[in-house]
């Protein structure tokens, strides 16, 4: 009896063994992969870019000038499926202008900086987002804009436009 019980005793370490090696050899897989992500970060040299938009507080229509500098961190899996999104980092600052295309308006510069963070939708390197732009008017007056953003990083290069300017909440 004793002999039975020492055969099923080593079937049981046996499979018990087997387990385990199946466990430590997928945790090794999804560590790899994971060593396998595409790391990489793109600079934002100066640039200026000048789009028509409105002055959400007076409804009159002008150009925004943005004048600014970055960099932008991504990382994405070396192999992206339905669940596994891309991770994009960054740092933006810069200075504005708004011009009224109403001369009796006012003109409105001011200075932004800020940090963000987001992931973008499964297969597609563009993020979307909103920033603060703190300005100051000719009488002194703060006046906040909300500008939109699109930003799409990739390993070839990175793509920036401005969208609709809102008022701040």
């Amino acid at each position: 009896m004793s002999a039975i019980r020492k055969i099923k005793n080593q079937e049981f370490l046996g499979i018990i063994s087997l387990v385990l090696a199946l466990f430590l050899s997928l945790t090794a897989s999804q560590a790899m992969a994971q060593d396998d992500a595409n790391t990489f970060s793109k600079d934002v040299p100066e640039q200026t870019m000048t789009f028509p938009t409105v002055n959400p507080y007076t409804k009159g229509s002008g150009s925004m000038t943005i004048v600014f500098t970055g960099v932008f961190h991504a990382t994405k899996p070396a192999e992206i499926t339905g669940s596994e999104l891309s991770r994009i980092t960054g740092r933006q600052k810069g200075t504005f202008t708004f011009v009224p295309d109403d001369s009796s308006q006012p003109t409105i510069s001011g200075r932004f900086h800020f940090s963000l963070t987001g992931t973008p939708q499964p297969h597609s390197d563009a993020l979307n987002f909103a920033f603060r732009m703190d300005g100051l008017a000719p009488d002194g007056s703060l006046v906040t804009f909300v500008q939109t953003e699109r930003a799409v990083v990739s390993e070839a290069g990175i793509d920036i436009s401005f969208g609709k300017t809102e008022p701040a909440q």
